[in-house]
């Protein structure tokens, strides 16, 4: 029993001991507040995660997007009056320069030809007579010169029949492909009416739109490819770029040139051109170390003897896993890039760096 209440008198008194000794502890340090600042050191430096960016060759690549279109449209019209008597096409398919495609009568421009013949030989005995005359002093020279106009009247009117006898038959003028046909066998055909329209695949034009800042890296000439729609891969170049934009969109028309020997591309069918540029330096980044600084703008953050750097980038192009930035420091080619903790820590701020593995 003796031993029991020894015992409780023991831990009664060591409680009150550390009851004590902690209230003494409390007011010593409170009192002496330099005491922690000596014995406890905090390290307040933000640890952040880099990694070596280094300079690669980027190939910078504009792209266009557009249709396909005839090089030349072309209507051909009736030089002549006449009943059409003989049509040589079909419509949707290709014809070839110098075929004879449709054959208006010509029993009229014929006879009409024979005339004018006979007429041009009648004047031109009569002004080979004046002219004789007028050698040997029988003839004024007004009368040779009435004789000579004649000759030469009826030397234009012979031509002009024969002019108008070879524009019976209607020839197309290049290869082509026959698009449209205005007529019917057995037409009557006045002097313009419409007969064909034929288009000129060959080559073949893909006309897109470029802005201002695509237009200034591009010339004729540029070489380049193009991936039309349904797939096909050709090369051509720019044989056409607009001297001004269009007024709504602001954009210029470039037209690239592909060769079509077999007409199997068509006008109207979408597709993306091409080109690429002369190769430059330039750093490839995730998209995760984008950020914004107070003022808005966007950049990365570097570190810079231990010290964070916000820097504006130029993005040259977006492969959708990340993005080509123009060089941002000129006297150095690989610096460390915050790929982590970017947003915890601010510019001119002094930080530990650990490297991605």
């Amino acid at each position: 029993m003796l031993i029991k209440i020894k015992s409780k008198i023991i831990i009664k008194v060591l409680i009150i001991f550390w009851f004590l000794f902690f209230i003494f502890w409390f007011f010593f340090l409170k009192s002496n507040p330099e005491i922690i600042e000596k014995d406890i050191v905090i390290d307040s430096k933000q640890s952040v995660l880099v990694e070596k960016l280094k300079l690669k060759s980027f190939e910078e690549k504009i792209i266009l997007r557009g249709f396909t279109q005839a090089s030349r449209t072309v209507v051909l019209k009736s030089q002549v009056e006449g009943k059409i008597s003989v049509i040589n096409y079909k419509k949707g398919f290709g014809v070839k320069a110098g075929d004879r495609i449709v054959l208006i009568d010509p029993e009229d421009k014929i006879a009409k030809t024979k005339e004018m013949e006979a007429l041009l030989e009648q004047r031109k005995k009569e002004y080979e007579v004046a002219e004789k005359l007028f050698k040997n002093g029988f003839r004024s020279e007004v009368k040779l010169s009435e004789s000579r106009t004649n000759f030469e009247r009826s030397l234009a009117l012979f031509e002009k029949s024969q002019v108008d006898l070879n524009n019976t038959k209607v020839i197309i003028p290049f290869d082509s492909f026959l698009e449209e046909s205005y007529v019917e066998l057995g037409d009557y055909l006045k002097k313009g009416d419409e007969i064909v329209k034929i288009v000129d695949l060959n080559p073949i034009y893909l006309e897109a739109s470029a802005s201002e800042k695509e237009v200034i890296k591009l010339r004729n000439g540029q070489s380049g490819f193009a991936v039309l729609g349904n797939g096909i891969k050709l090369n051509g170049l720019i044989n056409y770029i607009s001297s001004s934009a269009n007024k709504t969109t602001r954009d210029f028309i470039v037209q690239f040139e592909i060769s079509n020997p077999t007409l199997k591309i068509l006008s109207g069918i979408s597709g993306e051109i091409f080109f690429l540029l002369k190769p430059i330096s330039a750093y490839f980044i995730p998209p995760s170390v984008i950020t914004l600084n107070g003022s808005g703008d966007i950049g990365i953050k570097i570190v810079m003897d231990r010290k964070v750097k916000f820097k504006k980038i130029k993005i040259l192009s977006d492969t959708g896993k990340g993005y080509w930035i123009k060089k941002i420091i000129e006297d150095n080619d690989d610096f460390d890039l915050i790929v982590r903790g970017q947003e915890f820590v601010l510019d001119g701020e002094t930080v530990d760096i650990k490297y991605s593995k």
